[in-house]
């Protein structure tokens, strides 16, 4: 299959995965919402953020993990397909003996802190204490089981097996789906159970990921005498070091957001922060579709030293990742209030004035994607790790600061806005710095027309939202005009003419895949002929 084919369908694949996650996920978080309760939501959002450090730190395992494995396997194009499985051997078994024993380390040391922190410093109902202990430590588990799974679950990503990933994805959202509508009908304490459900959700699916790594990769075999090469240990370690101090200050802002909220306004906010993320998340997951289907292509092209075809992808992945983020930012960030009440009936105050601001941010990121891609691909990360990092956590001083100007709970979202800002224009320096990534082309490509792009459809997204009433009509039609004119327009404005080749192509190869189209394209040929 050729690469441009590739990253279509595997991106194709992942974007399908995200839609459905996100409509299910729209019905299964008012079922979870409503079965739980106000308080008893906002308790699980801000208990089981005190394993988001597990989580985050999971996230930078799993991209350095995949980008070592990517780069052997763009250094094997080069090499015999014997010497080539030995080396992405000896990075899996490298990667393995750390994720074992990594984990078991923050387990221990993150066991006694939480519960401590639950017990003392957070504002729960004494009536729900032993509750919240029991969510904290099955997340516990669970967030073991995840990190455990990432040097199996990597190998996917590395061989650009996005399309098995997302129908993983796509099971594991029908079981949330599922889960919910079976919560609305217990009767024991359904925080809980909700825990319980979910526990076994998230370690059922890695676990059965990991048994079909180990069939269907060679190189997923646990090999003793490969488990500590000192060389292969001092450059993943280094480069998922710098990685997971990034991840660190991400999570550090992940858990103190939360537990600012708490100690400020107390669970009823903290459950409009937990719709509001939840939600942004979704669309996060949908926007990174790309990048998932685009970052092995970028680590394997600098593993071959063909710098400018890496450059050349990093570039697109900023064209692309943006596009695909604005075709549903731009309808939710109008219709956010309006949508919040069809789903939620009655949602938390202030959940759409953070989402609003943290699906701005989104965009931000999106657009400065692929200066992200180029750096670590490039791999030598220390000096942008750490200012990245710091760069993170400009988040809690700000919103702190706000918090005692008696600013309004919706500052949350300007002050997660103004970190993206801080850490995204630190990605565009490190890329031109280490790599010479074009900026002014970046400017003139990206950046220009997707202000333009923005400032044009958000303008005639709200005229037509001001001629209708609120519901579900004017939601899907707002919806429907808005991403229309954003790829009427991105092709046009954003794309150049061998991108749009590109796609055309791709798409076409894609459909002739298809048995039906390929008989008809057939039959056609001939009858020219």
């Amino acid at each position: 299959m050729k690469a441009s084919t590739r990253i279509i369908l595997n991106t194709a694949a992942s974007y399908g995965r995200s839609l459905f996650a996100i409509a299910v996920s729209l019905f299964s978080t008012r079922w979870i919402l409503e079965a739980l309760g106000q308080s008893d939501f906002g308790l699980f959002g801000v208990v089981g953020s005190l394993i988001v450090m597990i989580t985050f730190l999971n996230g930078g395992l799993s991209v350095g993990v995949t980008r070592f494995y990517a780069y052997a396997i763009g250094e094997g194009q080069n090499e015999s397909s014997e010497a080539a499985t030995d080396r992405l051997q000896r990075w899996f078994n490298t990667a393995f003996s750390i994720h074992l024993v990594l984990p078991a380390i923050l387990v221990l040391i993150g066991w006694p802190i939480g519960e401590y922190v639950i017990e003392h410093w957070l504002t729960i109902p004494v009536e729900r204490m032993e509750a919240s202990l029991t969510v904290f430590r099955v997340s516990l588990f669970t967030a073991f089981m995840t990190v455990f799974s990432v040097p199996f679950v990597a190998m996917y990503t590395a061989h650009q097996k996005i399309v098995e990933l997302s129908i993983f994805g796509i099971i594991r959202s029908c079981s949330v789906f599922v889960l919910a509508w079976c919560l609305l009908r217990v009767s024991s304490d359904r925080l809980v159970m909700y825990a319980y459900a979910m526990a076994a959700i998230n370690v059922g699916i890695p676990l059965f990921q990991i048994a079909r790594a180990m069939l269907h990769f060679s190189a997923c075999r646990v090999r003793f005498d490969y488990m500590y090469n000192r060389e292969y240990f001092k450059k993943l370690f280094s480069f998922v070091g710098w990685k997971m101090f990034s991840m660190t200050c991400v999570t550090m802002r992940a858990q103190g957001t939360p537990m600012l909220i708490n100690l400020q306004f107390g669970p009823l906010v903290n459950a409009a922060y937990q719709v509001a993320f939840g939600l942004s998340t979704q669309a996060s997951a949908l926007s990174q579709s790309l990048t998932a289907a685009f970052r092995p292509a970028v680590t394997s092209a600098e593993g071959k030293g063909d710098r400018e075809a890496m450059l050349e992808m990093a570039l697109q992945a900023c064209k692309f990742g943006a596009l695909l983020v604005l075709i549903f930012a731009i309808p939710l960030m109008l219709e956010m209030e309006n949508l919040l009440q069809i789903w939620l009936e009655a949602p938390p105050a202030y959940a759409a004035q953070i989402c609003q601001w943290l699906l701005a941010m989104l965009i931000v990121e999106r657009i400065t994607a692929g200066q992200m891609m180029a750096v670590n691909a490039y791999g030598r990360i220390a000096r942008y790790e750490l200012i990245q990092g710091i760069s993170f956590l400009t988040a809690l001083p700000l919103m702190w600061g706000m918090f005692q100007l008696d600013f309004k709970p919706s500052c949350i979202g300007i002050a997660l806005f103004c970190s993206a800002l801080v850490y995204c224009s630190v990605r565009v320096i490190f890329a031109k710095f280490l790599l010479n990534f074009p900026v002014m082309p970046w400017i003139r490509q990206v950046v220009s027309p997707i202000l333009l792009i923005l400032v044009l459809v958000s303008t005639g997204g709200s005229a037509v939202a001001s001629c209708l009433p609120e519901g579900v009509f004017r939601l899907m039609l707002t919806s429907l005009i808005c991403a229309f004119f954003v790829l009427v327009l991105a092709w046009g404005a954003l794309l150049d003419r061998s991108e749009r080749m590109f796609v055309f192509n791709a798409i076409k190869q894609l459909i002739c895949k298809i048995p039906y189209f390929r008989n008809f394209l057939r039959q056609r040929a001939a009858i020219s002929e």
